[in-house]
């Protein structure tokens, strides 16, 4: 049985991170922390399918609903600091959780500027340990997370539709030499893994991106 955790982070005079955090009643080794986009947000599909496959694999998941983009503050930033307060919002919310509750694996899921704050992490890693990474649709074209992803050191999965506008073909066979990336790219998909016009492609398209997510838990999950 899960429960559902509904809570704030306010971390600074103008940055306030809402969360959901849904965790097992019963202790459990692993958690997925999710990072979603700007518009796609964490009740869009690649992110409602993953966390019923992670609570099906006894996995808890923290769904980190950070709000910068409509954030006045935010936009006057320059694209420096904009990315600093990405990532400390992130940050922020994982120690609020973490405090409540230690886990031994961390599964660290991000899609489009997601993958911004988690190539931070990344290199950083201040909080995740014995971490997997999942990588949806990475903005390949910022060489902060084309370097994080090409140079990990840690198990991860990258999809991306060869549709979408930040997708690049070398960058992403340069990728595929690091054996520690499994890297799946959907034909025909923008950059919400979509068929532009074609919801049954599109859901065609879907299912390839949970079928891989899915075997990737599978197999990393202790």
């Amino acid at each position: 049985m899960y429960e559902l955790v509904e809570g704030q982070v306010v971390r600074a005079e103008f940055s306030a991170v809402p969360y959901t955090w849904i965790r097992s009643k019963e202790p459990t080794k692993s958690i997925c922390i999710m990072l979603p986009g700007l518009g796609y947000t964490t009740q869009r599909p690649l992110f409602h399918y993953t966390t019923g496959i992670c609570l099906n694999q006894n996995i808890d998941v923290l769904h980190i609903n950070y709000q910068f983009a409509n954030n006045e503050h935010f936009k006057k930033l320059p694209k420096p600091e904009q990315e600093q307060w990405m990532y400390d919002d992130v940050n922020a919310v994982v120690d609020e959780v973490l405090k409540e509750r230690s886990y031994d694996q961390c599964f660290l899921l991000s899609k489009s500027i997601g993958t911004i704050p988690m190539a931070i992490e990344w290199t950083q890693r201040n909080f995740i340990r014995n971490a997997m990474g999942i990588w949806l649709t990475p903005l390949i074209k910022m060489d902060n997370v084309y370097q994080a992803l090409l140079n990990t050191e840690l198990p991860s999965l990258c999809v991306i539709g060869d549709q979408d506008h930040h997708y690049n073909e070398e960058r992403i066979s340069v990728i595929t030499t690091n054996h520690l990336v499994d890297t799946v790219v959907i034909p025909n998909t923008e950059h919400s893994i979509e068929v532009k016009g074609d919801v049954f492609a599109t859901i065609d398209a879907l299912k390839i991106a949970m079928k891989q997510i899915h075997e990737f838990v599978k197999k990393h999950k202790e």
